[in-house]
């Protein structure tokens, strides 16, 4: 065989397998991404008001988005809601849980002992039942010294049947793991 056809046999077998990798990327997504905390639906005010009532008060920094925090009835977890700039009054786009500080005692304490997502995902899950229910298809997975984390993202998620109602260009998840059990996930659409 000339040598000439050999170089375009291996530019065709790459190409083939680049094609290839990309498509099987491009089915890669998480498995029915969360969409609820404990009965509140993301961007539903009517459920959060069931959740936590009206009119919560959100305290703004630098660090983070708008946002509101309370307690566990047992005081060991935490719910931080995230308001997006220009929101309507109790309508939360993200939404964190983790484990709860000294200073959660300050905090309202909602009729809840354990924080759970419509999916079941609870802090303490270890990392294999985490990913039973979303999949492999992470974005990034870190670890650090007795830490995991896993992340989440679903672009177009506005064109995303799952998502397309919510109206918003980005979804994401995020999972951080201490010694092989889940201490905080966070997850909702992404502030445009």
């Amino acid at each position: 065989m000339p040598f000439r056809s050999r170089i375009s046999g291996c530019v065709v077998a790459i190409l083939a397998c680049v094609l290839f990798s990309g498509e099987a990327l491009a089915k890669c997504r998480m498995k029915g991404p969360d969409l609820s905390i404990s009965g509140m639906t993301l961007l539903d005010s009517d459920s959060a008001i069931k959740l936590v009532g009206a009119g919560a008060k959100l305290a703004e920094g630098e660090e983070d988005l708008p946002h509101a925090r309370f307690v566990s009835t047992n005081g060991a977890q935490e719910l931080v809601l995230f308001a997006h700039y220009g929101a309507v009054d109790d309508e939360y786009a993200e939404v964190e849980v983790r484990v709860a500080g000294a200073e959660a005692i300050a905090l309202k304490d909602l009729p809840v002992e354990v924080f759970k997502t419509g999916r079941g995902v609870e802090l303490g899950m270890s990392v294999a039942q985490v990913q039973s229910l979303f999949g492999t298809c992470v974005k990034t997975r870190q670890k650090t010294g007795s830490e995991l984390f896993i992340e989440y993202e679903i672009e177009a998620a506005d064109r995303d049947p799952d998502l397309k109602t919510f109206g918003y260009p980005v979804y994401y998840a995020e999972y951080e793991f201490q010694r092989g059990k889940l201490a905080r996930f966070r997850f909702g659409f992404a502030y445009p």
